[in-house]
């Protein structure tokens, strides 16, 4: 009876996440051929996972309701400390995930992680100390003056993730927002039903379907965007069209980099697939809110803007001419207003007869990149 018992606790506590790591490990095995920097990206968290995984078993079964004493309490509060650490360094490593799609600081990722590798010194004196928690004789656990510190520190990257969330939302990414936003309030559920009534392993299982459900999102995503310039691409485009074609749509754009083949054949095209990536962060760059950017072809780009004036284009047009010129290129603008009485096709043509006009006003005048 007592070994069903515990078998039937074992089972209980690892079934969810660690099918969810066989799951997950799979595919990012299988997947790491055509998305190799999404596969890198998770592959600390699944590690990190996997890792409290085992902490938290031995932690369980080999110290609980047992007297500890000595040697074997040290062993015990360092278990213990190194599942406080873990959970910790698993947050912070989706939010390196997300925040690094969001932010263009490439340090970004280490500022995320410093705070948990900081933990794991300020936890220390835990192993000698009664300061964060301590072990009574029978094995049950006391806390100290400083035991909240880990919870509060996790807090804190819980209010980074809803931040990053509204970072996303100003951005225009909905679907994102609400994945970051649904991660961050189930681990705050996970985190309530460890914490007020015992139930273990319920945070272990959420931060695994919190894992898993970024790295399905974020490999749709990866069909919607251009692996050269990482905006949106010409799937997306066509897809947003019909999506928001039935009276969101304000104004589309058409535009073209000027003399990118000259670059292509004078100085190779490294140089011109650098031209792009400048070009396209640049548009990005100068778009308004609820205005939208696409590669659709070679050195063509197109815009969408949703709920926008004429004054509005004609700021946005202007500050995407600056910024392009800024980054020592220039491209071609037309854009037209959208009609329901007309097809999509026949809008976008006259913004790319505008654009066209504009190219051969420009010719001779624009600065060769």
């Amino acid at each position: 009876m007592i070994k069903n018992e515990f078998l039937q606790s074992l089972v209980q506590l690892n079934c969810i996440p660690v099918l969810i790591i066989i799951i997950l490990f799979f595919f990012l095995r299988i997947n790491y051929t055509y998305e190799k920097e999404l596969s890198k990206k998770f592959m600390p968290s699944v590690i990190l996972l996997l890792a409290l995984i085992i902490v938290d078993n031995y932690d369980y079964y080999a110290f609980d309701a047992m007297t500890v004493t000595g040697a074997f309490d040290v062993f015990h509060r360092c278990v213990a400390m190194i599942g406080y650490d873990l959970r910790i360094l698993l947050m912070a490593s989706l939010l390196a995930i997300a925040a690094d799609r969001l932010t263009e600081n490439k340090k970004i990722t280490l500022y995320t992680y410093l705070p948990a590798l900081i933990n794991i010194i300020v936890l220390m004196p835990c192993l000698f100390t009664n300061i964060f928690f301590y072990y009574n004789s029978d094995g049950t656990i006391g806390r100290g003056p400083l035991a909240f510190e880990p919870h509060i520190l996790s807090a804190l990257y819980m209010i980074f993730l809803f931040v990053l969330a509204e970072i996303c939302r100003r951005k225009g990414r909905r679907n994102e927002t609400a994945i970051i936003a649904m991660c961050g309030g189930l681990t705050i559920l996970g985190f309530l039903a460890e914490f007020l009534f015992a139930l273990r392993g319920i945070l272990i299982g959420v931060i695994a379907l919190d894992i898993v459900s970024y790295y399905i999102y974020l490999h749709i995503e990866h069909f919607r965007f251009d692996a050269l310039t990482e905006i949106f691409n010409r799937v997306a485009f066509m897809a947003d069209i019909d999506k928001y074609s039935r009276g969101d749509i304000s104004h589309i754009m058409s535009i073209d980099l000027n003399d990118l083949k000259k670059l292509n054949d004078s100085q190779g095209h490294n140089e011109g697939d650098k031209a792009l990536k400048a070009v396209a962060k640049a548009l990005s760059k100068s778009c308004l809110p609820k205005c939208y950017v696409y590669r659709v072809g070679g050195d063509e780009f197109a815009a969408m803007c949703l709920h926008k004036s004429d004054e509005d284009i004609v700021t946005m047009v202007n500050a995407m001419y600056s910024a392009v010129s800024d980054a020592g290129y220039s491209c071609a603008i037309g854009y037209s207003g959208w009609d329901k009485s007309k097809t999509f096709t026949e809008i976008y043509k006259e913004a790319d007869d505008m654009m066209y006009r504009k190219k051969r006003e420009m010719k001779g005048k624009a600065v060769t990149p």
